[in-house]
C-alpha cells in the first residue's frame, strides 16, 4: 500500500524520490487505485515503461501507446569522453510546473536504469546564489536536463542553474545539455517571448543588467539545442521513454565500458550488428558474429550487450562457451549461469539443475517467458543450441540472441538456418595505427622519429586488434633497435598467422615470466592468483614481478576478485607453444592439460623429465587405479590434479618435486594411498574427498611437511577427527568448512598455526581451541566461524589487538561470550567497552544468528570497516556504529530487538556509505534514519514491507536532494 518498487535489485543512483511518491496517508495514488505497478517489461526503444502502462499510471484511461511527439534526432554529441562523476545527470525543473506530472517520474525511470541523477527542485532553494553542494552536483554531472516549463523563467534559481550549465557546456569538456520544452515552444525560450517575456519584465525590476544578460544568453543557447517538446500530458510516456533511451546511450558510451583502446573502430561494427538485430521487428532473431580469433568478436558483442541491456526484461552474457563446455558438467554449468542471471538468483542457488534435460526444461518453461537478450560467446562445433536452451522460437517475441564463433558453418545451422551472419573484418590502416599507438605510446599518434616504424609494424599486424594491442604493449618505452628487430621478425611470419605474431611479445619475456604465462594458459585461468603464486615463489620465481609484466604487456588481466584472466587467443597461443615442444609425444612436453593425453600417459606408464604439470580426470576416460609405477617417469612433476581417480599403494620416493597436489579421494576398496611426498609440498587440496578418513596413511606425512602453506579439507564428510598439522608452523591457509562428520568433542590445536592468514571453520563441530586462541594468531586475515559450535572464549583487549592484520570476519550461529575485564559500572563503561574491541584492521564483518547472547563488541575503532552485516541477532543497539567513517555497505536483517539506530554522520564530508539494507527489524522506528544527512551520495536503501503497511512516519530526510529508494522486501 503506497510503496512502489522502482529499482528491481541493487541500484546506486542518487536522485530524489520525494516521500509523497512512496507513501500516501489520505490521498490514494494511481497505483493504489488500480493496483497497477510499473511494468518490468521495458519496450523498445526505451528501457523502462511502456507508454500504455505509464498512461494507466497517470490517467487510468488509455490502454494504447500515444502518438509520439516530434523529436529531432540530432542530439548534441561531446567531442571528448564524458568525465567520471558521482552524478551522471542533473535534472533541473520548476517544482510547481512539473514536479508531480513529469519530473519525478522521469527521475524515477532514470534511477530504475541505474543512472545516478541529481533531481533538483528549485522550490527547496534559498538565497540568491547557487549553494556549494548544488554547484558541485552540476560540476560532477555528465548530462544536464533542464525542463523548461511555462514558469521556469520566473525562478531565479532555475536561471542561475541554467547559466551555470551553459557555461560548463561551452568548455567542451564532455558536459552536454539535453533540454525538454514542457508546454512551451523552443522559440519562446530562445527569444524570451510569450510567458518568458513576462518573467523577464519582472526580473528587470530586481536584478542588474549583467545578470539579466547572462540569463538571456543561457536561454538563447538552450533554445537552439535540439531536444524534446512536450505538448500535452498524453505525450509524457513516450517522451520519458525517449529521454531515458538517449541518456542511457550517452552514459553507456562504449569507451566508458571498454576503455579507450578497445573502443577504437567499434562504431561501424556495432551499427551493423544493431541493424541485423532489427529491434523493432517481432519474433526472435539470432545474429552470428564470425571471424578469426583476436579480431574483436567478443568486444563487439559486449558493446552491443551493454548498449541494449535496458531494452530487454532480462539479459545474460555467457562468456567462453567453448571452454566452459569442455569442463566437467559443461552444459549444466552454462544452463545454471543462464538461469541464475535471467531469474535473478544467486550463482549458487540453481543447484537444482543437476542434468541437462532439467536445465533445458527450466529454460523453456521459465526463462523463455521473458523478453531476453542472450550472448553466447565463442561457440564451436560441439555446441547444440536446442540441447542447451531449447527451441529459440519458443522465447517471447522480441528476444534476441548474439552468437560469436570462428566457424561460420556452426552459425549457419542455428535457429533453423535463420541465423543472420556478420563477418568481423580486420581494421583499416588508419584505425589500426590509432589502436597501436594507444598501446605503444599511450597516445593517438607515433612519437617523432617513430612514424615510419609504426606504419610498417601496423602493416605487418594485418589489422587484428589483439595483435596490435599485444605487440604495441611489448614496444612501450623500448629502444628503437628493439622496434626494428620486432619489425624484422614480423616480416618473416606468413599471412594470417596470428598466433605467430602474438608469440613475438611472448618471446621477449624473461624465463620466469614465460613459465608463469604458460602455467596460467594451461591450468590457472579463472583461479585466484594466490595459490599458484605460492608455488612459483617456492620455485625461486618472483610472481608479483612476472604478473605485473604480463599485465603491462596485455598478455594477462587480473579480475576484481584477484582471479587470473586471459584472452582465449592468448590461451591458445600458450598451449600451442607447449604442444610444439613435442607434437607426437605428449609425455615429452612440459605441461599436459588434455585429460585424454594425460590418461594415456599414466596408463602406459610414460613420462619424462620434461613433464612439470599434469591433470587427469576419470570422468573423461577409464583411468583405472593409479599406483607408484605410473609416476616413476615423472620426477620433475610439480603440479598434479586428479579428479575421480582411485589411488592405492605406497608412493614413497615418488614425485620428489611435487609442490601442488589436488587429490580428491572418492573411490576406495580399503587400500588408501600412503607415503605421498611431502618434502617440497606447498599446496595440498583434498577438497570434496568423500572417502577421506581418519586412518588415511598420509596424515603422518602431513605432520612432517616443512613447506606446506595451503591445506584444504573442506567438504570431507567422512572425517571424524582432525589431523596433526605441520609442526613447522608453515601453514598459512586452512579450510575446514563443512567437515560435518567431526565429533563435537574434537579439539583444534592452533599451537602450530601461528602463521595462518586464512582460517575457515564454518559448519563444523569443534569443541574447543587448544594451544592458544584465535586472538593470538597475529597473521590472521580471514576468519569464517559460521555455524560452528566452537565457542569463542572471553576476548580481552590484549588478545584481540594481537590479530592486527584481520581483514574479514564471519560469525554465524556462533557461541560468543565476551566478558569485559573491567567493571561494568556506569563510571567505567568506557573502559569496559574498550576491552571488547575487534581489530581495527577489519574491512568486512558479518555477525549472523548469534542468539545465545546479546553481546556485540563496540565497533567504534573499526576505522577501515567497509562492509558490515548483522543478521538475526538479539541487539537493542549497535555500539560504535556512528563512528564507522569508511563504511560503504550496512545490512541489518531480522534483528527484531533492535530499537535504536545511530548511523554515521558526514559533517566533514568523508562518509562513504553507499548501501543500507534493513529488513525484518520490526522494532526499529523509521525516524531513526533521520540521522543520515541528505548530502550523502549513492546510498541505496532497502526497507521492509512493515513501514508501508503500518504507514509509519517517514523521515524528512527523504525529501533531500539525493535518492533514498524505498524497496519493499522480496
Amino acid at each position: 500500500m503506497g510503496c512502489i518498487r522502482i529499482c528491481g535489485k541493487v541500484i546506486l543512483a542518487p536522485i530524489v524520490i520525494p516521500y509523497k511518491l512512496c507513501f500516501r496517508r489520505k490521498r490514494p495514488t494511481p497505483h493504489s487505485n488500480n493496483n497497477i505497478r510499473p511494468s518490468l517489461a521495458p519496450p523498445p526503444p526505451p528501457p523502462f515503461l511502456s507508454a500504455s502502462t505509464y498512461s494507466n499510471l497517470n490517467d487510468n484511461t488509455s490502454q494504447q501507446h500515444q502518438q509520439a511527439p516530434s523529436f529531432d534526432s540530432q542530439q548534441p554529441s561531446p567531442t571528448l569522453p564524458l568525465p567520471t562523476a558521482d552524478y551522471e545527470v542533473f535534472l533541473s525543473f520548476r517544482g510547481p510546473d512539473t514536479r508531480h506530472q513529469f519530473s519525478e517520474i522521469l527521475g524515477l525511470f532514470l534511477a530504475k536504469n541505474k543512472i545516478r541523477t541529481f533531481l533538483d527542485d528549485n522550490e527547496l532553494r534559498q538565497g540568491d546564489r547557487i549553494a556549494p553542494s548544488l554547484a558541485k552536483a552540476i560540476e560532477q554531472s555528465k548530462i544536464y536536463i533542464p525542463i523548461l516549463s511555462l514558469k521556469y523563467a520566473e525562478s531565479k534559481w532555475c536561471l542561475n542553474e541554467l547559466a551555470e550549465m551553459v557555461e560548463r557546456e561551452k568548455r567542451n569538456d564532455g558536459h552536454i545539455i539535453l533540454p525538454i520544452f514542457y508546454l512551451v515552444e523552443p522559440r519562446d525560450v530562445g527569444h524570451q517571448t510569450g510567458p518568458y517575456e513576462v518573467a523577464f519584465q519582472q526580473h528587470a525590476r530586481k536584478y542588474d543588467a549583467k545578470t539579466i544578460l547572462s540569463w538571456k544568453n543561457a536561454l538563447q543557447r538552450v533554445g537552439k539545442i535540439k531536444g524534446w517538446t512536450v505538448k500535452s500530458k498524453d505525450e509524457h510516456a513516450t517522451i520519458i521513454d525517449r529521454v531515458s533511451s538517449v541518456v542511457w546511450s550517452h552514459i553507456n558510451r562504449s569507451e566508458d565500458l571498454l576503455g579507450a583502446d578497445e573502443f577504437v573502430g567499434m562504431d561501424d561494427h556495432v551499427e551493423a550488428v544493431m541493424e541485423k538485430l532489427s529491434l523493432d521487428s517481432p519474433g526472435t532473431i539470432m545474429v552470428g558474429l564470425h571471424g578469426f580469433g583476436g579480431i574483436g568478436k567478443t568486444t563487439i558483442a559486449r558493446v552491443v550487450y551493454h548498449k541494449l541491456a535496458t531494452r530487454f526484461e532480462r539479459r545474460c552474457f555467457l562468456e567462453d562457451v567453448r571452454t566452459t563446455q569442455e569442463g566437467k558438467d559443461g552444459i549444466i554449468s552454462l544452463q545454471r549461469k543462464l538461469i541464475s542471471n535471467i531469474m535473478i538468483t544467486r550463482d549458487s542457488d540453481p543447484g537444482y539443475v543437476d542434468d541437462v534435460h532439467r536445465g533445458r526444461k527450466l529454460i523453456q518453461d521459465r526463462v523463455s517467458q521473458f523478453k531476453v537478450l542472450i550472448i553466447l560467446d565463442d561457440v564451436d562445433e560441439r555446441f547444440d543450441f536446442k540441447e542447451v536452451l531449447g527451441d529459440p522460437r519458443k522465447f517471447v517475441s522480441g528476444s534476441r540472441f548474439i552468437v560469436t564463433s570462428r566457424n561460420t558453418k556452426i552459425l549457419r545451422s542455428l535457429n533453423e538456418n535463420q541465423c543472420r551472419l556478420y563477418e568481423v573484418r580486420p581494421m583499416n590502416r588508419k584505425l589500426s595505427l590509432q589502436l597501436f599507438c594507444r598501446s605503444a605510446f599511450q597516445g593517438n599518434a607515433p612519437l617523432p622519429g617513430y612514424e615510419t616504424l609504426s606504419q610498417e609494424i601496423v602493416q605487418r599486424t594485418e589489422g587484428v586488434p589483439l595483435v596490435l594491442k599485444v605487440v604495441g604493449s611489448s614496444l612501450l618505452r623500448e629502444e628503437k633497435s628493439f622496434w626494428e628487430d620486432t619489425l624484422l621478425r614480423l616480416g618473416k611470419i606468413p599471412h594470417k598467422e596470428i598466433i605467430e605474431r602474438l608469440k613475438i611479445s611472448y618471446e621477449s619475456l624473461d624465463y620466469e615470466a614465460k613459465q608463469v604465462f604458460l602455467d596460467i594458459a594451461c591450468f590457472y585461468i579463472g583461479r585466484r592468483k594466490d595459490f599458484p603464486s605460492y608455488m612459483w615463489s617456492d620455485l625461486g620465481f618472483h610472481p608479483v614481478t612476472a604478473i605485473t609484466i604480463l599485465t603491462q604487456r596485455s598478455l594477462l588481466k587480473i579480475g576484481d576478485d584477484g582471479d587470473l584472466q586471459m584472452h582465449d587467443q592468448l590461451r591458445d597461443m600458450g598451449r600451442a607453444i607447449v604442444r610444439e615442444e613435442n607434437i607426437e609425444q605428449p609425455w615429452m612436453r612440459s605441461r599436459v592439460w588434455d585429460k585424454k593425453e594425460a590418461t594415456e600417459l599414466l596408463q602406459n606408464m610414460k613420462g619424462s623429465n620434461q613433464v612439470k604439470a599434469l591433470v587427469v580426470d576419470d570422468a573423461y576416460d577409464n583411468v583405472g587405479k593409479l599406483k607408484r609405477q605410473h609416476f616413476l617417469n615423472l620426477p620433475k612433476l610439480r603440479y598434479f590434479e586428479a579428479q575421480q581417480v582411485e589411488f592405492i599403494g605406497d608412493f614413497i620416493n615418488i614425485l620428489p618435486n611435487i609442490r601442488w597436489l589436488c587429490l580428491p579421494l572418492h573411490k576406495s576398496e580399503g587400500h588408501h594411498p600412503i607415503n605421498f611426498p611431502m618434502e617440497n609440498l606447498i599446496i595440498l587440496d583434498l577438497n570434496c574427498s568423500s572417502n577421506l578418513q581418519d586412518d588415511w596413511g598420509g596424515w603422518s606425512q602431513i605432520k612432517m611437511a616443512k613447506k606446506l602453506k595451503v591445506m584444504d579439507l573442506s567438504d570431507c564428510p567422512s572425517l571424524t577427527k582432525l589431523p596433526d598439522f605441520p609442526e613447522s608452523g608453515s601453514l598459512e591457509w586452512l579450510d575446514l568448512s563443512n567437515v560435518n562428520g567431526l565429533d563435537s568433542g574434537v579439539e583444534l590445536d592452533v599451537g602450530n598455526l601461528w602463521n595462518l592468514k586464512l582460517l575457515h571453520l564454518s559448519n563444523i563441530k569443534i569443541g574447543r581451541i587448544t594451544g592458544g586462541t584465535i586472538g593470538t594468531m597475529e597473521s590472521l586475515q580471514d576468519l569464517d566461524h559460521s555455524n560452528s559450535e566452537l565457542e569463542i572464549p572471553p576476548a580481552d583487549e590484549d588478545s584481540w589487538w594481537k590479530v592486527s592484520k584481520l581483514k574479514s570476519m564471519m560469525l554465524k550461529k556462533t557461541k560468543i561470550e565476551v566478558v569485559p575485564t573491567t567493571s561494568t559500572s556506569q563510571s567505567s563503561s568506557s573502559s569496559a567497552s574498550s576491552s571488547c574491541m575487534l581489530p581495527s584492521s577489519l574491512t568486512s564483518l558479518l555477525i549472523w544468528d548469534c542468539l545465545e547472547s546479546v553481546w556485540l563488541p563496540t565497533l567504534e575503532n573499526l576505522e577501515n570497516l567497509i562492509h558490515l552485516a548483522i543478521k538475526e541477532c538479539r541487539l537493542r543497539e549497535i555500539p560504535g556504529l556512528a563512528e564507522l567513517k569508511s563504511l560503504e555497505r550496512l545490512i541489518l536483517a531480522g534483528c527484531t530487538s533492535l530499537e535504536r539506530l545511530t548511523l554515521p554522520v558526514a559533517a566533514a564530508g568523508d562518509h562513504h556509505l553507499k548501501e543500507l539494507d534493513i529488513r525484518g527489524c520490526t522494532n526499529l522506528p523509521p525516524r531513526d534514519l533521520s540521522a543520515l544527512k541528505a548530502n550523502l551520495p549513492n546510498v541505496h536503501i532497502r526497507w521492509p514491507h512493515e513501514p508501508c503497511r503500518s504507514r509509519r512516519e517517514i523521515p524528512s530526510v527523504f525529501r533531500g536532494p539525493e535518492l533514498w529508494r524505498m524497496v519493499p522486501e522480496d
